[in-house]
């Protein structure tokens, strides 16, 4: 958990219990960064069950988008639509080299590395996400409205989605920009969809959101904010609507 002048963020990631049956870690991974000009950045992956080294995928996937967009936005920050989507572009394109990277150093198939991918940038007057894959990000405008940014990559059957280490990936990587400030902003992966969202339409569930963002903005050093997301992850009430693997990035602007 961290707070800054502008932003409270905390996030979590959590074995879901059809893992811990069948002894396998918890192949999400998440992470962020608060820049000094109160620009947020945030990612989100998930490793696929089928994929032997997934988790190790998933992790590298969400440090490096994050290293490669932070250090070009600190050399000079988008100022227009196609800049923030050739940052992007490129950022999707040079994490899954270095998922190509791994899997030579390792003399692994790429694919046993398979992850999705969902990254997101807030600063004082852009949102810019992009995914391949499952994720879901979503944000809350100025007026409180909660909207979903992207809709999730998911396929014609149960838990198919594309991935990162696909090798027409770039071709799926998904990328929209807001040219608006968000009061807030929700990662996660596609464990917490049935919680989260109004699949039907696409829309956020009011009721899973709002509690949880109240949660986020009265956060302040308190190191036990990680650690409660996770329990809350890790409830009964979660657990019996999901066996997956959960993770949840949580950030609310201070007012």
């Amino acid at each position: 958990m961290t707070t800054t002048q502008s932003w409270h963020v905390v996030g979590a990631s959590v074995r879901g219990t059809a893992h811990e049956k069948d002894n396998t870690p918890c192949q999400d991974a998440h992470d962020y960064r608060l820049l000094p000009n109160n620009t947020l950045l945030a990612a989100v992956a998930d490793g696929a069950g089928s994929a032997e080294r997934s988790a190790e995928g998933a992790a590298l996937a969400v440090a490096e988008i994050l290293d490669v967009v932070t250090a070009t936005i600190n050399v000079q920050q988008p100022s227009t639509e196609s800049e923030w989507h050739t940052v992007l572009t490129s950022a999707f394109a040079k994490t899954q080299h270095a998922l190509t990277q791994l899997a030579e150093a390792e003399e692994s198939p790429r694919k046993l590395f398979a992850t999705t991918l969902t990254c997101a940038i807030a600063t004082r007057q852009w949102l810019a996400v992009a995914q391949i894959g499952d994720g879901v990000a979503v944000a809350q405008d100025e007026a409180g409205e909660l909207f979903l940014t992207l809709t999730p990559q998911r396929g014609e059957y149960a838990n198919e989605t594309a991935f990162l280490t696909m090798d027409q990936a770039l071709d799926h990587v998904e990328i929209k920009i807001y040219h608006q400030p968000v009061q807030a902003l929700v990662l996660m992966t596609d464990g917490l969809i049935r919680l989260a969202m109004n699949v039907s339409n696409n829309t956020p569930h009011l009721p899973f959101f709002q509690p949880l963002l109240t949660f986020a903005a009265k956060i302040n050093t308190n190191t036990q904010a990680q650690d409660q997301l996770a329990a809350f992850l890790s409830s009964e009430r979660v657990c019996t609507r999901t066996d997956d693997d959960k993770t949840l990035v949580l950030a609310v602007r201070n007012a």
